[in-house]
């Protein structure tokens, strides 16, 4: 018996012809420009793709459907993990959707899942900017980080500190597990989208001023911004 699969997704309008938009997704010279690091892509079904996405990431799996210029379904060896690149075309661009579909998605904890979803929506960015202005921002990407693993907060804004790394600078810097992060050098964060695109704004090795919710006192701590552990 197959076991039912949850899905999330992302999407995003590309301006930009069709043809373009779909030999972006599934030539690998063109998935080099704006999206892997390297590919290699037997585009048809039955066919293997292999992604290595930079930062130690890595993907691999089977085409197991195929509709020109509409669709395409990258199946993962072990047959559990679905990932579904849909184009549609809508006034002036072409709508973009890409969906994971698995049985274990629903038992992801929050964190990963919604890492899972920030990466995909930086890479759907960087398409966009690459096929609308010419400009990739993968060298801007996972610079930097303070060492703590978080999650959107469930009621109201911020974003939970779900575990602190051992050692890290924001271990040095106090910040504790359930700790709710809310601005960073005074901008508002919302979540975790928020607070990994504040972060990367920062310069490596400069400071920032964190404020945090910790039980029913809102402090400040001083946190060195230090380099992302794995390089692209």
């Amino acid at each position: 018996m197959n076991k039912i699969k949850d899905s999330i997704k992302r999407e995003i309008i590309i301006h930009a012809p069709l043809k373009q938009v779909w030999d972006a997704l599934t030539n690998p010279e063109h998935l080099n420009r704006w999206y892997t690091k390297n590919a290699e892509i037997d585009f048809r079904i039955g066919g293997r793709g292999y992604m290595n996405h930079g930062w130690g990431a890595t993907s691999e799996g089977i085409f197991t459907e195929i509709e020109s210029m509409k669709r395409f379904v990258l199946q993962s060896l072990d047959g559990d993990f679905n990932t579904i690149t849909s184009l549609e075309k809508v006034d002036h661009g072409v709508l973009v959707s890409i969906e994971y579909q698995s049985s274990f998605i629903g038992e992801m904890n929050q964190a990963t899942r919604e890492n899972m979803l920030f990466g995909t929506s930086q890479f759907l960015e960087n398409l966009k900017s690459v096929y609308e202005t010419g400009t990739d921002h993968r060298d801007k990407f996972w610079k930097v980080w303070i060492g703590i693993t978080h999650a959107t907060k469930e009621e109201g804004k911020g974003t939970r500190v779900l575990k602190v790394e051992k050692g890290s600078v924001a271990a040095v810097a106090g910040i504790k597990p359930e700790d709710i992060i809310v601005e960073i050098d005074g901008e508002e964060i919302e979540g975790y989208d928020s607070f990994e695109r504040t972060l990367n704004e920062k310069s490596l090795h400069s400071t920032v001023a964190i404020t945090i919710v910790r039980k029913l006192e809102i402090l400040q701590v001083t946190c060195l911004v230090d380099a992302y552990p794995v390089p692209y």
